[in-house]
């Protein structure tokens, strides 16, 4: 029975101690790839920075990819709950004032979670998706969908009330994703902002009035 005992805790203890290393080691990509940029940070600057070997690295990591699909899971629940809390399916709003909701909830994301958003722009579709297991893509992929689901609902809604003219709200949802991450990533370069000549916010908030006007059924 004592045997028993002490085997279980020697068993929670080690798995405690894996776990703790796995997050040591996720710390370190995180602030490795925000210094170095993904594409130049390497798997030995990784293991450096979490003072681990690189064979022991890719015992929990088999690629660089599968770290930064690790940390695109946290930034998109993170995301996730931004964007549900606009959402708000409890409250009665219309469905621009959704879709307004779920746009700035994306620009305080931007604000709030600044590293997280770098992350999500950082993936290179053909690259990410041959380097990670199918399982993990798959993951990355359904959470990435959730919050695009939220906005294809506001959209959804809008055409049921007669508010929005609009043959594929997926698509329409698709389009201001697209939108949102355009000027975001614009204006993160200071030559492409000074070129603009406006703030970011207010640059933001035209674009978002734009689509939602696009979507609108002609008075």
């Amino acid at each position: 029975m004592v045997g028993g005992i002490a085997a279980l805790t020697t068993r929670a203890r080690r798995e405690r101690e894996k776990e703790e290393r796995r997050q040591s080691i996720l710390q370190a990509a995180r602030e490795v790839f925000l210094e170095k940029g993904f594409s130049r940070a390497t798997m030995d600057d990784v293991a450096e920075r979490a003072e681990v070997s690189k064979g022991t690295l890719y015992l929990y990591f088999e690629s660089k990819e599968t770290l930064l699909a690790h940390l695109l899971l946290e930034g998109l629940d993170s995301l996730y709950s931004y964007l549900e809390e606009a959402f708000a399916p409890d409250r009665p709003l219309t469905a621009d004032e959704r879709l307004r909701r779920l746009g700035w909830a994306y620009f305080r994301f931007f604000q709030e979670e600044p590293h997280y958003f770098r992350f999500l722009m950082a993936v290179n579709g053909e690259r990410f998706r041959e380097t990670v297991t199918p399982e993990m893509y798959q993951e990355v992929l359904a959470a990435s969908t959730e919050g695009l689901n939220l906005v294809a609902q506001a959209i959804e809604q809008g055409i049921q009330e007669g508010l929005f003219i609009c043959c594929d709200a997926r698509q329409a949802a698709a389009t201001l994703w697209a939108t949102f991450n355009g000027v975001l990533e614009l204006m993160s370069h200071p030559l492409r902002r000074d070129m603009v000549g406006v703030s970011t916010d207010t640059f933001y908030q035209t674009a978002l009035e734009a689509v939602v006007r696009g979507l609108r059924v002609s008075s």
